[in-house]
């Protein structure tokens, strides 16, 4: 090959190797691979990452898991799930860049503090070089996060085309969708500063309620700037119109006139998706401008509302008038308002405060007030005989007018007001009636506030009355409340809590205050001269004598603080009053008691407080005290609090020196109990951080109660250390707790030691209780030898042991108690014992053997085990008084049920129990003598009747009936069921040798519906199987005296069963009619009917009350078949009558 081909192949090679590399760079994915991954972030200073590249440059590129993170930025990166890209490559060649389709799906950028506050520097867009089409760019889930708030933005998709550098813009068609709205938009934007542009367009969406929403409009400016050329809404019936223009060069600036018709202002709610209570609704027809700027100066703002009316929540309104706001000034300008018959007009200039200003305009610095801008000239006046026109919720009448002028700091207040029954939601005010006439320099100023009948949420006023004089009404002022405690609230519980010798009706309190002063330079000073207290708890409380009195915004002072040396000392030697006052300190005096105090406040002091208490008689605490216990004594201390002005440690100090008294215990029945306390102290203190208490009495001749609290609050677990000591050698004092106890003795020690932390508490140490006895009378027993023992050793439970003896048994009980002073606290106790008495009456002498398990914690109670009656004896002629149950199907007109007492939780009690019968348990009462064995389980559940499942039988049975002694072949009680309705099945019968005849009695059915009846071998009549029960013959043998008293036994029986009965007796005795029957609609007017025809035609009748004591004699004739004539005469009521009767077929 010659040197000239050589040199002609070397640049053809070096073109075809730079158009091959060039060809897999841009042809195929693996140049596209390594040029977006690799290049592209080393370029970007690796700013820029991108996980997958799908296809190659000049063919469909997909890029997925896009991440750009500014070097700057300290925030999260922005992110991009997918990049779509088809372009022609081909356009190029024709100077024209055409990218088919462009789809963005899933951005995510989060705006950091320092972007917020950076601002947004100028925008500067050189001339491209070609021109630029969009076929079809789509942008899908885009979220911007700034703070808390969220913008999501579901599609946007458009045509671009920029025909060169210099030419606008154009976006059409342009369509945006969010939420539930949609947008179609044409936008065209200059690519030069300062990029006009134009945007007109429509939208729609769909509010909550389902309410359609459609606006359109159209606006052009540039970056700085909008002008609203026109916009338009139409929500339902409603239509919104306006135009104007928006700037935002400097602050923002804007100037708006707008016009609506048939608005509903609910639409708003709708909107905003603000939850409200009330109904808005309503057509409103207005036109208003409002122009105004907000920038670093502040706010100015203005509203013109030159027209409105329409109807609001079925109200006609009206109203028209003009409201600004200017630097610190408000500007009221003929503002007038009407909504059904009330009117309300208001006109002037008033100054805005600093702390409102603050909270209307919070980025901004108020700005400086100037003598201009503090003065008042603003007046009202409002009549509005229904104010439910005006606010939902609020009814009742209101009339008055106001004037205020002068300065903000110095006003002039002129005003009266009226109201009558005045309501919101569940507030009201009966009556208020209010007159101010306040001037800054004239003593001549008053006021006078009175409300009546007030509630306030669920505390009620029946009166509230305020007045003042002098100068701004303040150098004379007189307060006056009097409230009612019959409502349940915490405030009503400590003023007028109840009490078992006050009437309701009387639960009402009052208050009366009154001062004399002056008002200086912002400050109130003068003396508190009345401040009495009627309270239903405590009685009433009198102020003893003027006290000096300052209030300041600043500073608070009521008497002579101690603090100022000067000021104590230059009262030294000042004589006090008969009540002990000195006019250094606020007393309240009520009868021997009183309590002082004296105060100050103020920011470069502080606080401080300092008072004492002194013959406070402990019936002031009766209503928070059991009604069973009375105290007789006083109570004595003092109390003292400081905090500085500028140091956080706040310190208190409290001593409680009670005088010597007694406990007295008033119990049904029983003679009163009294215990005698004395030397009792509580000293508490709180200082840096840390409190401190002591409590020592001594009770009784020889008992001692001491405790020291030590808790540390600078840690959050508060971690405590304290002690109890106590020593009760004669448990008498207890008696009180323990009603259905008598004669207590025993002697009780406690030692313990307390560490830990507030809410897990650490106990160690032990108590005992020894040589216990007590009577319980309601049993008959005596309880004797009782010990208990209870010791904590640290490791959150108390281990508890113990026993008592009765009888000649012996009980037991171990267990522990864990997390004792948890929420989730837990007993578990395990009783045994073996023949322990448990009753000791005329009627019943049982011995119990338990064997029981107790679990009690949050959920309830369980008692599971077993309890075995080794012997009893029973012995019962008849049911308790207490004992006898109202019929299932009894009702008692006019009685309401009582009702079901709710459930504690902690105090349900779960029991299953088996019962087993010994060998020497018998029973006698009601005719039958018999032993008794057997065992069946109850099942206890609260709020429910207790069930049973199991047999009781009768053995060695002896059952009197009819006067004989009749031998109980067989007996069962059968429980399945409720406990107190067993199954019965018994047999008692007699057997007559002479006769070789047997007759009995059966008893089935239920104890509360049982059935008896008679049977014999051989089978014979009821009459003559009663007659050989009887008298040991039949009936035809019987005597007529035996019948009679066969007859009286046959009445006994139930009613159904006694009537064949008597029929047979009567006929065998000569009567012609003997019969049961009822003369009314109850048992109680059953009678016994006995007759006889003396003759065909002529009968006479006898009537006995079985229940009531009535006798009346009949006779009757008959006269003809229809015609008879009937007499009686009775020990209540005689008569006759003529009867005529008519037969028909």
């Amino acid at each position: 090959m010659t040197l000239r081909r050589k040199i002609i192949y070397v640049p053809l090679l070096s073109v075809t190797m730079m158009f091959l590399m060039g060809y897999g760079l841009l042809a195929t994915e693996f140049g596209a691979r390594w040029f977006i991954q690799r290049i592209l972030p080393a370029i970007s200073q690796d700013q820029l990452r991108i996980q997958t590249v799908e296809g190659a440059l000049l063919s469909p590129l997909t890029l997925t898991g896009i991440a750009y993170h500014p070097a700057r930025s300290i925030g999260n990166p922005t992110t991009i799930d997918t990049v779509s890209l088809e372009w022609q490559p081909g356009a190029l060649f024709s100077g024209f860049l055409h990218i088919r389709r462009l789809r963005i799906d899933g951005i995510r950028h989060e705006i950091s503090k320092d972007e917020t506050h950076q601002g947004i520097d100028p925008i500067s867009i050189s001339p491209l070089p070609l021109a630029l089409r969009f076929e079809q760019l789509e942008v899908t889930n885009l979220h911007i996060v700034s703070g808390s708030d969220h913008y999501a933005l579901e599609r946007m998709t458009g045509s671009v085309t920029l025909a060169d550098g210099k030419s606008p813009v154009i976006i059409r068609p342009f369509q945006v969708a969010f939420g539930a709205a949609e947008f179609d938009l044409a936008v065209e934007i200059d690519p030069v500063a300062p990029f006009a542009y134009r945007i007109s367009g429509e939208g729609r969406t769909t509010l909550s309620d389902g309410t359609p929403l459609v606006a359109e409009g159209s606006l052009h400016g540039d970056v700085s700037k909008a002008f609203l050329e026109r916009f338009f809404v139409k929500v339902a019936q409603g239509r919104l119109e306006g135009q104007g223009w928006v700037n935002w060069s400097s602050g923002y600036h804007w100037d708006l006139n707008l016009s609506g018709r048939d608005i509903d202002p609910n639409t708003y709610w709708s909107i905003s998706r603000l939850e409200r209570k009330e109904d808005w609704g309503g057509a409103l027809n207005m036109e208003a401008r409002t122009h105004g700027k907000l920038d670093d100066n502040g706010l100015d703002l203005a509203m013109e509302i030159k027209r409105l009316h329409g109807a609001l929540r079925g109200y006609p309104i009206a109203a028209s008038g003009y409201v600004a706001l200017a630097g610190r000034q408000l500007e009221v300008r003929e503002l007038k308002l009407r909504s059904g018959d009330n009117r309300f007009q208001a006109r002037g200039a008033a100054p805005i405060p600093d702390a409102l200003l603050r909270t209307l305009t919070p980025d901004s610095t108020p700005p400086n007030a100037s003598d201009g801008d503090s003065t008042l000239d603003l007046s009202f006046k409002i009549d509005a005989p229904m104010l439910d026109a005006f606010w939902p919720d609020l009814t009742g009448r209101l009339r008055g007018e106001g004037k205020l002028t002068g300065s903000l700091a110095e006003p002039e207040i002129s005003l009266e007001m009226m109201g009558r029954r005045i309501t919101y939601q569940n507030h009201r005010i009966a009556a208020l009636q209010a007159k101010l006439a306040l001037h800054p320099a004239s003593a001549a100023s008053r006021a006078d506030i009175e409300l009546k009948d007030v509630l306030l949420a669920n505390y009620r006023f029946p009166r509230i009355q305020a007045r003042g004089n002098g100068r701004l009404a303040l150098e004379q002022v007189t307060l006056g409340i009097d409230f009612s405690c019959d409502l349940d609230t915490d405030l009503g519980k400590f003023l007028c809590p109840n009490s078992p010798d006050q009437a309701t009706h009387a639960r009402r309190g009052e208050l009366a205050i009154q001062f004399d002063g002056k008002l200086t330079d912002r400050v109130w000073s003068g003396k508190l001269k009345r401040a009495d207290m009627a309270l239903l708890s405590m009685g009433k409380w009198k102020l003893t004598g003027p006290v000096s009195l300052m209030l300041g915004a600043d500073a608070v002072r009521i008497g002579l603080s101690s603090t100022t040396g000067s000021s104590d000392r230059s009262h030294k030697g000042r004589r006090k009053d008969t009540h002990g006052n000195d006019g250094r300190r606020v007393c309240w005096q009520r009868k021997e008691a009183r309590v002082c105090a004296r105060g100050d406040w103020s920011e470069a002091s502080g606080l401080h407080i300092k008072g004492d208490i002194a013959g406070l008689p402990w019936h002031a605490f009766r209503p928070w005290l059991p009604d069973s216990l009375n105290v007789q004594g006083a109570i004595a201390g003092n109390f003292e609090a400081n905090r500085p002005g500028n140091a956080k440690d706040f310190k208190a100090k409290l001593a409680i020196t009670p005088e010597a008294g007694a406990l007295i215990y008033r119990m049904p029945d029983r003679e009163p109990l009294e215990t005698t306390f004395r030397d009792a102290r509580l000293t508490a203190s709180y200082a840096e951080n840390r409190l401190r208490a002591d409590v020592r009495c001594q009770v009784a001749e020889q008992g001692l109660v001491e405790g020291k609290l030590r808790i540390d609050t600078t840690i959050a677990q508060y971690p405590l250390r304290g002690t109890l000591q106590a020593k009760l050698p004669d448990l008498a004092l207890l008696s009180g707790f323990v009603p259905q106890a008598d004669r207590i003795q025993g002697a009780l020690a406690l030692s313990f030691t307390a560490s830990g932390s507030l809410r897990t508490p650490i106990l160690r140490g032990q108590g005992t209780l020894t040589e216990g006895a007590a009577d319980l009378p309601g049993a008959g027993v005596r309880l004797h030898d009782i010990s208990l023992h209870a010791e904590a050793q640290g490791d959150q439970s108390l281990k508890v042991r113990g026993q008592a003896m009765s009888g000649p048994g012996r009980i037991t009980f171990i267990g522990d108690i864990r997390q004792p002073f948890g929420a989730l606290s837990r007993l578990e106790l395990s009783v045994r014992g073996d023949a322990f008495q448990v009753l000791r009456l005329p009627e019943a002498q049982v011995l119990a053997s338990p064997n029981l398990r107790v679990v009690s914690d949050r959920e309830g109670v369980r008692v599971d085990g077993e309890i075995s009656i080794p012997k009893a004896r029973i012995e019962m002629d008849e049911l308790p008084k207490t004992g006898v149950a109202t019929s299932e199907d009894e009702i008692i007109i006019g009685k309401k049920g009582a009702e079901t007492p709710k459930n504690t939780p902690g105090h349900a009690v779960r029991a299953k129990v088996l019962v087993v019968l010994g060998d020497e348990v018998s029973f006698s009462g009601f005719g039958i003598e018999a032993g008794l064995t057997g065992s069946l389980t109850i099942d206890g559940y609260p709020e429910k009747p207790p069930i049973s499942n199991g047999v009781i039988i009768l053995k060695d049975g002896r059952y009197q009936a009819y006067g004989q002694n009749l031998t109980v072949e067989y007996g069962r009680l059968i429980f399945s069921g409720p406990v107190d309705n067993p199954g019965l099945e018994a047999r008692a019968a007699r057997k007559v040798a002479d006769a070789n005849v047997t007759v009995g009695v059966d008893i089935t059915g239920t104890l509360k519906k049982s059935r008896m009846d008679l049977s014999s071998d051989p089978i014979m009549p009821d009459a003559d199987i009663l007659s050989y029960l009887l008298t040991g013959r039949p009936i035809a043998n019987a005597s007529h005296t035996d019948r009679t008293a066969l007859l009286n036994t046959a009445l006994g029986l139930a009613m159904t069963q006694s009537q064949p009965i008597a029929n047979q007796l009567g006929k065998s005795i000569g009567f012609d009619t003997v019969k049961v029957k009822s003369q009314g609609n109850t048992l109680e007017e059953s009678a016994l009917f006995l007759g006889k025809y003396l003759t065909p035609k002529l009968y006479v009748g006898y009537v006995q009350g079985i229940f009531e004591n009535t006798r009346t004699f009949e006779a009757e004739y008959r006269i003809t078949d229809s015609l008879s004539i009937k007499a009686r005469s009775g020990n209540k009521q005689q008569g006759a009558e003529v009867l005529y009767s008519i037969e028909r077929e």
